[in-house]
C-alpha cells in the first residue's frame, strides 16, 4: 500500500509492490501555502489553492501512489505506462506523472497537480511570482504578530504611515510590500485567479492600492 509524507516543501510518495519506487511533488512549486520560499518559477505553473491543506495534499498523494501501484501490477507494465500519465483522485483533481529528466523510458520520480477544483492551472511565470509575494506578505505579517507587533499592517492608511516614519523603510513588512508591488505590476491585471488561490482579497488589494 502506498504511503505519503511531507518533508520540508516536498510531498514524497512511497509506492510498494513488485516494482517499488518513490516519487515526489514540490509544494513550493505547486501549493500556494508553500510557495513563499520559491526563488524561481517555470514558464507555466500550477498551484493548489490555500484552502487545500497539507492533510488533503498527503491523502491525495496516497491516492496517486495507489493508482500507480495498480498500473505497475498489470502484466508487462513498465515505466513507459506511467510517463505522462494523468491520474484523477476522488476530489476530481488531476495529477500528472513524469520524471525530472523527462525521459519516457526512465523511472518516474515526479508528479504534480494539473487541474481540478481548488487548482490554479496554467499559471504564468509573472502570475506565479505575484502569488509568491502575496504569500510572503501574509507570512511577514504573521511573523511580526508572533513577535508581539500589533500594528495594523492591513490598514492602507496605517501602512502608509509606517513606511513614511523614520526607519519605516527597514520594516520587514514594508519591504515585502514594496517587492510585491513590483511583481503584481508585472502580473495579470485581473486578480480574480490570484484572489481565489490565496483567499486573501484584502492582501491583494493592499498591495495594489497603496
Amino acid at each position: 500500500m502506498a504511503t505519503a509524507t511531507i518533508t520540508g516543501n516536498v510531498v514524497n510518495v512511497r509506492v510498494e509492490g513488485t516494482t517499488p519506487l518513490q516519487i515526489g511533488m514540490s509544494l513550493q512549486r505547486h501549493s500556494y501555502r508553500h510557495c513563499a520560499t520559491a526563488t524561481v518559477a517555470a514558464v507555466t505553473n500550477s498551484l493548489l489553492h490555500a484552502s487545500v491543506d497539507d492533510a488533503t495534499i498527503t491523502a491525495e498523494a496516497v491516492e496517486v501512489g495507489e493508482q500507480i501501484e495498480k498500473i505497475l501490477a498489470k502484466p508487462k507494465s513498465g515505466w513507459q505506462a506511467l510517463f505522462g500519465k494523468s491520474l484523477v483522485v476522488r476530489s476530481g483533481r488531476t495529477y500528472l506523472v513524469d520524471n525530472s529528466a523527462l525521459n519516457p523510458n526512465g523511472s518516474p520520480n515526479h508528479f504534480f497537480v494539473t487541474g481540478g477544483d481548488g487548482v490554479w492551472a496554467g499559471v504564468s511565470q509573472a502570475d506565479y511570482i505575484a502569488a509568491r509575494d502575496v504569500r510572503r506578505l501574509e507570512e511577514a505579517i504573521s511573523t511580526r504578530r508572533e513577535r508581539g507587533d500589533t500594528y495594523d499592517y492591513l490598514n492602507p492608511k496605517k501602512l502608509h504611515e509606517k513606511q513614511n516614519e523614520p526607519g519605516g523603510a527597514a520594516n520587514p513588512v514594508v519591504q515585502v510590500v514594496q517587492a510585491a508591488r513590483v511583481s503584481l505590476a508585472a502580473a495579470s491585471a485581473d486578480d480574480t485567479a490570484l484572489i481565489a488561490a490565496s483567499g486573501r482579497k484584502d492582501v491583494v488589494a493592499l498591495i495594489r492600492n497603496t
